[in-house]
């Protein structure tokens, strides 16, 4: 909470002259709220979902070995590449945990998200990156061992689980959106080899993993209050001269920007024109997106930057988050539901059966594009069809792509026939 008048001018004495003149108060802006950092404790199955990702966490603490040397060895949660023997341990050290998680997983529509600010993110990510790693090797494995049913509800279930997190700030939805993608990447080259039951199979546990989905927007809102309350947190610092605390906590990228934040001390009106310039940014890129998702066709063009200021670390760190946070979830809910389509479509000649001349055989919500806020765009011949979105630029380019299959129109990753 910023103390207003505790950063004052020291007027300079000189010679010949008496007194002094009454040092300059700057009230700087109050950014965040104490009603942004208060959870909704009600949410019991957020709750367990959340207390078994620090059980998961605890457990991989608690059974970290030393090395040859004697000194304790990282957990296993922080690990990003897995061989056989860690993936023995990992399983081990998630126990019944992941029973756990993804029953609650199934019955959450938002989590209880609490903003940290500069604090580190919570460590119930860890444990549920961690289950969900679990998730996607049963699903390599049993893509290698050609059991395709096993692998089709692992399917599931990392979906599940990813969506349940789908609702939380930029660190959540990031782990969420990563589970579902790594999921459906590992399934979409095996789609031909699929049978017909196995292609609806996939798809209905699809679109049962993804019914409580959660609107974009609340990621959004939620990313709004944590970028607050670091720009609040890195304020406070100011005020009370503990800079050092803050490059501490954002790390040494952020040097030249805590110099400049060091070198207005004496002059905290430019410290306040700094932080008001970031929040403002903030409040109106927010917004803006905010506007974007809800009416993509009425959204308009995001807030101009200050070129000046946003080539700041400091401006850069806190009002960034967005413009990658917003294209990754779009991008992920859109693929989803072209993977779900695609499950249906492909099912139809394996069972040789026609085409559906359009969407409208399948229900409105499967078949409207997130970044247009229409239907998809779909196109059908006797054996072959065309289904893609406009992505992000909103023009349809005939179903022209490039070899991410993101631009200039999105489609779902191609898979093996």
């Amino acid at each position: 909470m910023p103390r207003i008048g505790n950063v004052l001018f020291i007027a300079l004495l000189t010679p010949g002259i008496s007194g002094c003149r009454k040092p300059a108060e700057v009230t700087f802006t109050k950014w965040a709220t104490q009603e942004s950092r208060v959870s909704n404790s009600e949410n019991s199955e957020s709750n367990r979902l959340m207390a078994t990702g620090n059980t998961v966490e605890q457990q991989a603490k608690l059974t970290a070995k030393p090395d040859a040397k004697g000194r304790l060895a990282a957990p296993i949660t922080t690990r990003t590449n897995f061989f056989p023997k860690q993936k023995t341990e990992a399983r081990k050290v998630i126990g019944n945990s992941r029973a756990e998680a993804l029953s609650a997983a199934q019955k959450i529509k938002t989590i209880n998200y609490v903003p940290t600010g500069l604090a580190l993110p919570p460590p119930y990510l860890s444990g549920l990156r961690l289950i969900g790693s679990s998730i996607i090797w049963d699903i390599e494995d049993a893509i290698h061992n050609h059991d395709y049913d096993k692998a089709i509800v692992a399917c599931g279930s990392a979906t599940t689980l990813g969506n349940s997190l789908m609702s939380g700030g930029a660190n959540e939805a990031s782990l969420g959106a990563s589970l579902i993608n790594q999921a459906r990447q590992k399934m979409v080259p095996i789609l031909g080899s699929l049978s017909g039951f196995q292609l609806g199979k996939l798809g209905s546990a699809i679109q049962k993993a993804s019914s409580n989905r959660p609107p974009i927007y609340i990621a959004i809102q939620n990313e709004k209050d944590n970028m607050l309350l670091c720009l609040q947190q890195a304020q406070d610092l100011f005020e009370t001269k503990k800079l050092d605390q803050l490059q501490e906590r954002i790390g040494l990228s952020t040097k030249d920007s805590i110099d400049l934040l060091k070198g207005f001390e004496k002059e905290p009106e430019k410290a306040k024109a700094l932080f008001d310039s970031i929040g403002n940014d903030i409040v109106a890129r927010s917004d803006f997106y905010l506007k974007l998702v809800k009416n993509p066709q009425m959204s308009g063009l995001p807030p101009n930057k200050d070129e000046k200021k946003s080539k700041l670390m400091l401006f850069r760190y806190f009002s960034s988050n967005l413009e990658s946070l917003v294209p990754m979830m779009r991008t992920t809910y859109c693929r989803t539901q072209l993977f779900i389509l695609e499950c249906y479509l492909k099912q139809k000649m394996k069972f040789q059966k026609p085409l559906p001349p359009s969407l409208s055989a399948f229900s409105e919500s499967a078949t409207i594009d997130p970044f247009t806020g229409e239907k998809f765009y779909y196109k059908a011949g006797q054996l072959s069809y065309l289904l893609y979105s406009a992505g992000e630029d909103l023009v349809d380019d005939g179903g022209k792509t490039d070899s991410s299959f993101r631009d200039p129109d999105l489609l779902l990753e191609k898979p093996h026939s």
